[in-house]
């Protein structure tokens, strides 16, 4: 059988086929020794995995899975996960700004138009 679907989860859409090859995406989004996933987890208490292509999160496969780099979010608490998820988009705003800034600096056009993409 299949695990339990939790009570809420949610992916947010990394857009990273947007942002520079050269910039560490994956790296920014889970902070230093995976910081930043680590807070949202003990803060929430829900799960949260960054999966997708350049992710480098394998599945049960021992692939990645094959769909645009994505931040996974699941929780047994609907609240928690709400919260979860707006910490997320704020996480990913400023891996946004430090990108534009990042390309800035590099002389490199941004070819970032829009924010992460949240599928409830």
């Amino acid at each position: 059988g299949s695990p339990p679907r939790p009570a809420w989860c949610c992916k947010i859409v990394v857009q990273a086929e947007m942002l520079h090859p050269d910039f560490p995406i994956v790296s920014k989004i889970l902070g230093d020794s995976n910081a930043n996933i680590e807070h949202l987890r003990s803060q929430h208490a829900c799960q949260v995995a960054l999966r997708g292509r350049g992710s480098g999160q394998q599945e049960a496969d021992g692939q990645e899975l094959q769909e645009p780099m994505f931040l996974w979010i699941a929780s047994d608490n609907v609240q928690n996960g709400k919260a979860a998820l707006e910490m997320s988009q704020d996480l990913l705003g400023s891996v946004y700004e430090e990108h534009q800034a990042w390309c800035t600096q590099h002389g490199l056009p941004n070819q970032m138009k829009s924010g992460p993409l949240v599928v409830e």
